[in-house]
């Protein structure tokens, strides 16, 4: 379903992503884990065709995404930032109207099933009552929904947040993370993810990638990454990881002074 090949990614001298080749099959959760500065959020950019690549290619369906104008480009992957932009004085049902411009186009106005697919999303996503609301008026879970609502619009196969839980407490956290959950399930989503909360990760995530430096250093099964020597030397700090009721639970492990 998505294939990197040999991706190379460069700011001026420095390598941010190195010769990276994943293939991430439909119906999948990927997650990317790894310390901060090792690539992760230049390669889910790239992932989305929202960065040029420096080497190698992106591909979704066969179809390599800088063979690809921008329209078409967005009817095969979505994408959630970290830090997404809500304009002031766009409603809610404006702002998830957005995901549909792709199919419609910037001058024409959304067409009978257009707006079918917006109040379909708001319905699942439990914002129907909120359609009216101001977007930067929400609370954070609900304008987390809200942000996750517009790139469901877009009817993709393939969907890639970087960090979508950042800043929300435990509960808004659950709730985004099962409601993305759902999705992989029931229609056969493909998530690629960046999470920092290794605990939520292994608890949702199908297959986990470990990058570091830019490189892929563990890739599989998110139990075994979890359990993994590599995961340790990759964070460098010690880590605990206790089973609790058969979930993955990663403890960090307090150095002691004399």
């Amino acid at each position: 379903m998505v294939s990197l090949s040999h991706v190379e990614l460069r700011a001026g001298s420095t390598t941010l992503v190195h010769d990276v080749s994943l293939e991430v099959a439909r119906g999948t959760w990927c997650t990317i884990i790894g310390p901060n500065g090792a690539g992760k959020t230049s390669l889910v950019s790239a992932l989305a065709g929202l960065r040029a690549l420096d080497g190698g290619h992106v591909s979704i369906d066969g179809q390599r995404l800088d063979h690809l104008k921008e329209r078409a480009r967005a009817r095969l992957v979505a994408y959630v930032p970290q830090h997404p932009q809500i304009p002031t004085g766009m409603s809610v049902l404006e702002y998830v109207a957005l995901g549909r411009i792709a199919f419609h186009g910037v001058m024409r106005p959304p067409s009978s099933g257009d707006r079918a697919v917006v109040d379909g999303v708001l319905e699942r996503l439990a914002l129907a009552g909120f359609r009216e609301r101001e977007g930067t008026s929400l609370s954070g879970g609900e304008r987390q929904r809200m942000v996750l609502a517009r790139a469901l619009a877009q009817s993709t196969r393939v969907l890639v947040l970087d960090e979508p839980i950042s800043g929300l407490d435990v509960r808004h956290q659950m709730d985004l993370l099962e409601l993305l959950k759902k999705e992989v399930a029931e229609c056969e989503l493909t998530v690629i993810a960046t999470l920092h909360d290794l605990t939520l990760a292994s608890l949702f995530t199908d297959r986990m990638v470990l990058l570091d430096h830019g490189r892929v250093v563990l890739d599989g099964a998110a139990h075994d990454v979890i359990q993994s020597e590599e995961m340790q030397r990759s964070y460098g700090v010690a880590l605990r990881i206790v089973n609790i009721d058969g979930a993955d639970v990663v403890v960090p492990v307090r150095k002691v002074y004399p």
